[in-house]
């Protein structure tokens, strides 16, 4: 419990590979349970619960630096569970893992919405600044760490849905289907993101990647911020997907569909105009309708043999379960709640978990006694063995649900839902080095710095300030953008990162016989001439081999103690005017 606004839950392939045994000062056992990684809509943020269901759980909570663009109101959550895929290490997504984002890129309500919005990848390994400390560096685990994107794509603008699909045919396996509420800004549709090789942590070049729009695939929200549960079924390439605003769970086969035009007339609002980047409208691809009567239907799950669906009803607090060969109702299982949202399997207890909005929890399904009557499937033998004949005759390519009247049309129509908004911030830009590395950075960056027409319709587009690598900057929102603990203020290092005035790092040399107080830039201070502030969190980092240290004030009161993390001193109104750290070993 302790979440805040759960909407979705998902299953680390690898417990322990993202957070090891020691992080952020604080020790984890990945060889105990399982590890949950549940996504919070209103602190833009992942929790992980890690040994999970044992005496050693802990959870700990992490988000990107530029959370209020690349994990906002982050509504769906999916990893990449496919192991042993056959490809090079080098270019396996095994362990990534993918956010969609319900909004429109508003900046937190700071700057009216231009569309350019879309999933974020990301990679869990925490190596290869995938993990990065405010300043862009390699996160050490005595300090807080941020997620760094290895790529984001901006095609699908107010994204409530998202499901990794587990082929083993493309080059990386980044192959994610979304949820695109916004489609035509009439209704929703269905967008295939390629991600094929992602940029990486640190540039932000988006010319390599494939999209599909779907927009004969409609789909209808619910309220803003209800998550939309979508799964692909590895055996059948079926694609289930939720639609709260339509009651219903619509499939999809995933192998279907034919090339029809290009996207970049219709839907002029897309991530980079190079032609390596492909953006296409798909038509003709098998659709059905799996289940309707359901009551605002969100997470969804299959359950370990591929055999059931089970359907979270938010209106209701149930769970449904469905036989998926035949979408035959099999029992509903009452929760008592009233905002269930995502679900998911364990891997290795294969036990079903739902998080729950209302009461900031996730919950685990426990059978209470032996199924003494299981359900027996209510497939006709006779109509499976009529479907094998088919499709001895038809081929592969037979389906119970094609329209085979359907001829995708090729014409380019006159007419374009959205105005694109990056004409000269250089996502429109041909020149590769624009969005490469920070070294290729658009020079022009520079001059944002000085920029004060933060309004909410002003000229300003805030892309351009992540563009320009700005992490502290006064129009971002919250304090500038930056996740200063409270009452501190930052300061820009560009297309690096940031730092906080009230951040200090205690460091032992290498003997262990001094000990230095640094800033986090690794500049030397003399703790005699620091003025602490009222109404301020300092944050005192104690890194060093058996180093510790303690904060008292007052004749020898406590102010807590630490070693190998942070130790958090607040100065408030009854805080003394001199406060004594004490530091060794």
């Amino acid at each position: 419990s302790g979440f805040d606004c759960p909407r979705d839950v998902a299953f680390h392939p690898t417990p322990g590979m993202h957070l090891g045994i020691h992080a952020e000062g604080r020790d984890f056992f990945p060889d105990e349970g399982e590890e949950a990684w549940v996504l919070n809509g209103y602190n833009h943020s992942v929790s992980i619960v890690a040994s999970l269901g044992t005496d050693r759980q802990t959870t700990i909570s992490r988000r990107d630096r530029g959370y209020y663009h690349y994990m906002i109101n982050a509504t769906a959550l999916a990893f990449n569970m496919v192991q042993n895929s056959g490809r090079r290490p080098d270019r396996d997504g095994f362990n990534y893992w993918g956010v969609c984002n319900d909004n429109r890129n508003t900046y937190m309500e700071a700057k009216e919405p231009n569309y350019f919005m879309g999933p974020t990848l990301y990679n869990s390994d925490p190596n290869n600044f995938n993990l990065v400390n405010r300043l862009g560096e390699v996160c050490a685990d005595d300090e807080e760490c941020f997620f760094l994107h290895s790529d984001m794509l901006h095609e699908s603008p107010a994204c409530i849905g998202i499901a990794h699909d587990p082929e083993t045919v493309s080059a990386y396996g980044n192959v994610y289907w979304a949820f695109d509420s916004t489609g035509n800004q009439k209704e929703g549709q269905l967008v295939r993101f390629d991600f094929s090789q992602p940029h990486g942590p640190g540039s932000m070049d988006h010319s390599v990647a494939a999209i599909r729009r779907f927009p004969q695939i409609t789909l209808a929200r619910g309220e803003d911020g209800v998550h939309a549960g979508m799964v692909v079924h590895p055996e059948r390439r079926e694609l289930f997907v939720a639609e709260p605003g339509a009651n219903q769970i619509t499939v999809v086969n995933v192998n279907s569909g034919t090339f029809a035009r290009t996207a970049r007339e219709e839907y002029p609002i897309y991530s980079n105009a190079l032609p390596s980047f492909e953006y296409s409208i798909y038509e003709c691809a098998d659709k059905r309708v799996f289940a309707t009567g359901i009551d605002t239907p969100t997470g969804l799950a299959i359950s370990p043999d591929g055999k059931r669906l089970f359907v979270a009803e938010r209106a209701s607090g149930d769970i449904l379960v469905y036989e998926i060969a035949t979408a035959s109702l099999l029992t509903r299982i009452n929760t008592g709640l009233e905002k269930i949202g995502g679900m998911a399997f364990s891997p290795v207890s294969e036990q079903l978990h739902f998080v729950d909005e209302n009461t900031n929890t996730l919950y685990a399904v426990t059978a209470e006694k032996e199924c003494s009557k299981p359900f027996e499937s209510r497939v006709s033998s006779s109509f499976e063995q009529e479907v094998i004949k088919a499709k001895e005759v038809v081929g592969s390519s037979f389906s119970l649900y094609h329209d085979y009247t359907c001829v995708a049309d090729p014409v380019v129509p006159d007419a374009a839902f959205f105005d694109q908004v990056h004409t000269d911030t250089g996502y429109a830009s041909i020149d590769p080095n624009v969005q490469a590395d920070m070294t290729g950075m658009d020079p022009t960056a520079a001059l944002l710095v000085n920029r004060t027409d933060c309004g909410y319709t002003s000229e300003l587009n805030f892309d351009a300030l992540l563009l320009g690598g700005y992490y502290c900057h006064r129009c971002l929102p919250g304090r500038q953008g930056a996740e200063c603990d409270a009452g501190g203020s930052c300061t820009n290092i560009q297309w690096i990162g940031y730092t906080c005035d009230n951040e200090f790092i205690f460091v032992s040399s290498d003997d262990g016989r001094t000990v230095e107080m640094q800033y986090p830039n690794k500049t030397v201070v003399d703790p005699s001439a620091i003025t602490l502030s009222r109404d301020m969190t300092y944050r005192f980092t104690i890194r060093g081999k058996d180093l510790e240290a303690c904060a008292t004030h007052k004749g020898g009161t406590n102010l807590g103690c630490a070693s190998n993390g942070p130790l958090f001193v607040v100065v408030d109104s009854e805080t003394s005017p001199m406060i004594n750290l004490q530091v060794g070993s």
